[in-house]
């Protein structure tokens, strides 16, 4: 009797910890892999700046970080919303000619989706323009 009691507790215990942790794990993935509907694109990128646009499902406080290092992105652009709150475009300054950097989204300070990358023109090179459409 003993051993039926010892096993049952176990396995509730085991089947409790389980489900916390999957819902844990299903909430705060969820949204960042399902919010980002277009993009994120590097629709215009020039010696010294770039233009990054994306769409998303609902309105929020978006921004993206980025960097020269994929692990490192320690600079911060605000995004501009369009009318309707779902496509949005940060404008980056003051980067280096003929550099890769790396980006990712964040909406109100979470990560949204993967890390990007663009490389910035050389130096008086006219800037490069992304074919991507984003919706409008």
């Amino acid at each position: 009797m003993k051993r039926v009691s010892l096993f049952i507790v176990t396995f509730l215990i085991s089947v409790l910890a389980a489900a916390q942790t999957g819902t844990t794990q299903n909430n705060s993935t969820m949204p960042s892999s399902q919010q980002i509907t277009n993009g994120p694109v590097a629709e215009v990128v020039a010696d010294s700046s770039a233009t990054v646009g994306w769409s998303v499902r609902s309105a929020g406080n978006m921004s993206i970080k980025y960097g020269t290092q994929r692990d490192h992105l320690t600079q911060a652009a605000t995004a501009t919303a369009s009318s309707d709150g779902r496509n949005y475009h940060a404008q980056i300054q003051g980067l280096s000619p003929s550099t890769r950097y790396y980006f990712q989204v964040l909406q109100d300070g979470q990560p949204v989706g993967g890390i990007g990358t663009f490389h910035t023109t050389a130096p008086g090179d006219a800037p490069i323009k992304s074919k991507a459409i984003i919706p409008q």
